[in-house]
């Protein structure tokens, strides 16, 4: 059963290429050919998308169409094997795995004329909010806040030199009130509070490594030194593509049926069991 699966793959490939290529060209640019098949540049950027194709290096492009090339060779030779020709079994799946792929195209295809506005979208985050929920870390943070960048980074050389602790240097440099106390802040700092660009800035940092940015009308050396995990409501923004994906597969089912019911009007079926 495992060789047949493979089999399978292997036409599948070649039929989902070159379903379209038997068909005399006026145009396209040749970049393959296995006996009477051909594979053609503009097939290649119409399935990747072009600038995806673009992007591509050379070495890439190539490896793609070798496969091409391979799997094609492989399903024509598999093709003339007297003992797959005549295999039933293989030949349902074959049918019955194109059906599904030209069917999820058709689906696809109808979702992705689906218009959901920013409203739909809204009132399904609204709707649904406690599902949008993540695991965050909330930190203590030590600071140390100058006037000006030249001197943030002579503190933090100095820092970093062991010339003067962290302590010792909020105390003597640091030009907010906290830094008297060795620039240790009262509060945590998390996502959503006033100093969320400090909290994201942090974030990328392992536990006393320091962070360097403008903040306010000076600038700012930071650290965070303990921290505890909060539960957060993800904003609508963060989920909005989110939110767009479970609207389009909640959808997927109502335009199956409607699919499938002009598919039926527009066919002639007979069931004798």
């Amino acid at each position: 059963m495992k060789i047949y699966i493979y089999i399978l793959m292997i036409l599948l490939t070649v039929a989902v290429v070159s379903c379209q290529i038997k068909e005399p060209k006026d145009e396209g640019i040749v970049l393959a050919s296995v006996n009477d098949l051909t594979l053609t540049l503009e097939e290649l950027q119409a399935s990747y998308g072009h600038l995806e194709w673009e992007n591509f290096t050379l070495e890439e492009q190539r490896k793609i169409i070798d496969n091409w090339i391979d799997m094609t060779l492989l399903g024509s030779y598999a093709k003339k094997n007297e003992n797959i020709a005549a295999d039933l079994s293989l030949k349902f799946m074959v049918k019955n795995a194109a059906n599904k792929i030209y069917a999820n195209a058709l689906i696809s295809e109808a979702l992705d004329h689906i218009e959901i506005s920013n409203d739909d979208l809204w009132n399904y985050y609204r709707l649904r909010q406690a599902e949008f929920v993540e695991q965050l870390r909330e930190y203590r943070v030590q600071r140390i806040y100058v006037a000006t960048e030249a001197e943030m980074n002579q503190v933090k050389k100095m820092i970093d030199d062991k010339d003067i602790t962290f302590v010792n240097a909020a105390i003597q440099y640091s030009t907010e009130g906290i830094g008297q106390n060795g620039g240790y802040m009262g509060s945590f700092v998390t996502k959503s509070s006033p100093d969320s660009l400090l909290w994201k800035e942090l974030s990328k940092k392992e536990r006393f490594y320091e962070v360097l940015m403008p903040y306010r009308n000076g600038w700012l050396i930071a650290r965070w030194y303990e921290f505890r995990t909060a539960t957060s409501n993800s904003s609508f923004y963060d989920v909005r593509d989110d939110i767009d994906r479970r609207l389009r597969e909640e959808k997927r089912q109502t335009v199956y049926e409607q699919m499938l019911r002009e598919a039926r009007i527009n066919a002639s079926v007979t069931k004798e069991f």
